[in-house]
Order: structure tokens, then sequence, then C-alpha cells
């Protein structure tokens, strides 16, 4: 099915007022991305800082760039890992219509990672965090290489100018 295709089916279930699908279904798990995402990008920009010296320090090459990016990220992804594993939980939980399910809605995030921990154990916090740090370093590296490449030929143009 294509994205439109897609965008289509949850138009048309709005439409009938059907219990599932719509376009709020297009948003499941929209509040959750911002409860991941936000953490992740203050601590991976926090990390960097301080990594590169901090005070926006101007003369970093982007190699050195890349190398601080990889780490910083990779740190943020590991920290953030316990509320990504409850994001896409949350995100699942549309296609389930069970018992368990409608009683963990009623949980704060902080109890359902509770839950998670005291059911399953605190290492299913974490699970996918190897091929999510991975993923980070090189998105990282490529993101703040580009970024201090960028900064210094920015500075370059304006000198000239």
């Amino acid at each position: 099915m294509s994205t439109l295709d897609a965008f289509k089916l949850a138009l048309s279930n709005d439409d009938d007022n059907s219990t599932t699908g719509g376009v709020s279904e297009l948003y499941q798990g929209y509040s959750e991305n911002i409860l991941y995402g936000l953490p992740a990008d203050v601590i991976k920009f926090v990390a960097y800082d301080n990594f590169t010296g901090g005070k926006g320090k101007k003369d970093i090459s982007p190699i050195d760039g890349a190398v601080c990016g990889a780490a910083a990220t990779a740190i943020a992804q590991l920290v953030t890992t316990p509320l990504d594993v409850l994001r896409n939980r949350i995100m699942a939980e549309v296609s389930k219509d069970d018992d368990e399910v409608s009683s963990s809605k009623d949980l704060s995030y902080f109890d359902r990672i509770v839950k998670i921990a005291k059911e399953e154990g605190v290492e299913e916090l974490f699970a996918g965090s190897t091929p999510r740090i991975a993923k980070a370093c090189l998105s990282g590296a490529i993101q703040f290489a580009t970024y201090e490449e960028t900064k210094q030929k920015m500075a370059q143009f304006f000198i000239k100018r």
C-alpha cells in the first residue's frame, strides 16, 4: 500500500465514524515522539558542546566534529532507549484491543516504565540499544561533521564579504 493510499484509507475511516483508523490514528504516538525526541536532542547537543570544549568553540575540524558528534549521539540514544521502548509499545497498542492494553492506557509514562522493568526486567527497557547506538554513531558523525564544515564555510563566506 502506498503512502497516499494509506492516507486516503485513514481519511475514509474518519468519515464513517469507525472506532479505529481515521486521522487521529495517523498521529498515534505523536506526544510519545516528543517525549523521546526532546530529551534525546538536549542530551546530544549538551554532550557535543562539552566534548568540543563548550562556549561555542569555532575552530573544530569536521573530523573532530564527527568523532564528538558520534559519541554525543550514542550517549543520547543509550540514555533515552527506555523512552524509545515505551514510545514503540504505545504506538503498537493501536492494533490491540485486550484488557491488558486498556488497563495500561490508564498508567502514566513513569508507571509504564516501572511496569516493564518489574514484569520483564530492566534489560527489556534497553532492548535494541546496540543497533540504535550503531545507527546513532553514524548519523551523529555525519550531522556534526556537516555542521562544522558548514559553519567554517559560512564564516569564510562572510569574512570575504
